[in-house]
């Protein structure tokens, strides 16, 4: 028996940052290290996500509770990894894929099963007494994340308001990580003022994620409200713009449109209206500018908006084959990194190091239901990723992505913000 064999596994429901039930899993060593993980869930989801398994009892949490999942845990899971070495991370994913036995681990439940996989490398780490990000790096930080900040959010998170779900600023020429928070910090507290101007002295309102509403209809008016906050903040030099279009979300199937707030675009008009966006301002880039399923539409998108880079989420939902795809098609230069979107440490793992080695952008976001210290900007630290979705400066678990990025760079002298270059099409 080795100190870092699983002793005990215990599972129980808990309530996300949005207050939905979510599954927590505890994971002890006969060491006495913990490890403790919740699986985050999205407001908008990739239809190819793994499956977040759920009780559908409408008499508790409007069906949402997860006590058949902590069931799950107790009954399957914790018998089949007890006694397995935490330090076998590859080992435990393989063992809960085969004891799940579906494509899209709809029988346990992606949040189920990521759960116990990052509380089985959280304990790894607590082992070895070390951050989650120093034990996935493996050595020495070169390097730590540029926060970016969703500044103006529409789409699925404000319905009815502006179809673009994110309107964010990344202060890519900062020279340090607390640089680059206070420029985001004054930004977007400007956008507030800027957007109050706009509506003639009515403040600026929140959105659900923390952002502000958009005060227009149009991507063009937030993006300009924007430029205004950086320029009366003397940061306009500093700072590029990110679009997450969620297009999945406003697309008509029926008709192969996608629904403007009534004015239904085709692609082209759709490439083209974004094509605009990114030739009057710098953009680093632009998320799900094609609705997931047109791999044509991706590939026409990645040729005319060659003024910054498109990158995936709901495309490719952090899937290492899926991504494959998209970079050998030629339909995307990067991807959004979400662990829980494909369900275990061991695959997200594989994924970003297949978008490394491919000179692919890697942005890993937290998602819009997460616990209030989602683990991705930890893992997203470790892997020396290029930027963080942690949202912004604004509610608890947004602030906690902050604060970490802050502490990884006081933590690691030597480590300096990530350099863009490499991804600068402007």
């Amino acid at each position: 028996m080795r100190s870092t064999d699983i002793r005990k596994v215990k599972a129980r429901e808990i309530l996300d940052c949005k207050g939905k039930p979510a599954i927590e899993v505890d994971v002890y060593t006969e060491g006495g290290a913990v490890g403790r993980a919740a699986s985050p869930s999205g407001i908008s989801a990739g239809s190819r996500e793994a499956f977040v398994f759920r009780d559908c009892d409408p008499g508790r949490y409007d069906g949402m509770g997860v006590l058949r999942a902590v069931e799950l845990v107790k009954k399957e899971i914790e018998p089949a990894v007890t006694g397995m070495d935490v330090f076998d991370q590859e080992g435990i994913d393989r063992k809960l894929i085969q004891l799940d036995g579906t494509e899209n681990k709809s029988r346990l439940g992606g949040n189920t099963i990521y759960s116990v996989s990052l509380a089985c490398i959280k304990a790894a780490a607590a082992s070895l007494n070390m951050p989650l990000y120093q034990y996935v790096a493996g050595g020495p930080l070169k390097t730590v994340p540029i926060p970016t900040f969703n500044c103006i959010d529409g789409g699925s998170y404000q319905k009815g308001t502006m179809p673009f779900q994110e309107c964010t600023v990344i202060p890519y020429r900062a020279k340090s990580i607390r640089e680059a928070v206070e420029i985001g910090w004054s930004v977007f507290k400007e956008t507030g003022k800027v957007i109050e101007e706009y509506q003639n002295g009515t403040p600026a309102k929140a959105g659900t994620v923390s952002g502000w509403q958009p005060p227009s209809s149009d991507p063009e008016v937030c993006f300009d409200i924007l430029h205004e906050a950086a320029k009366r903040c003397r940061a306009d030099e500093k700072i590029a713009f990110a679009a997450d279009c969620a297009s999945s979300e406003f697309y008509i199937e029926e008709r192969d449109t996608y629904d403007f707030l009534g004015r239904e675009m085709d692609l082209d008009e759709m490439l083209g209206m974004i094509k605009g966006l990114t030739e009057k301002y710098p953009f680093l880039y632009v998320e799900d500018p094609v609705q997931e399923n047109d791999w044509a539409g991706w590939i026409k998108a990645a040729e005319v908006l060659n003024r910054t880079v498109v990158i995936g989420d709901d495309l490719t939902v952090t899937d290492r084959r899926t991504i494959e795809k998209a970079h050998e098609l030629g339909a995307c230069g990067g991807f959004i990194f979400k662990p829980n979107q494909v369900g275990t440490v061991t695959e997200c793992l594989e994924a970003e190091k297949y978008a490394r080695e491919n000179n692919m952008l890697v942005v890993p976001s937290i998602r819009a239901g997460g616990s209030v210290c989602d683990e991705v900007i930890d893992i997203g630290v470790g892997i020396g990723a290029a930027a963080t979705k942690q949202g912004p400066p604004k509610n608890g678990e947004r602030i906690y992505g902050i604060n970490f990025l802050l502490r990884a760079e006081d933590e690691n002298p030597g480590a300096k913000p990530y350099d863009f270059a490499a991804f600068v099409r402007f």
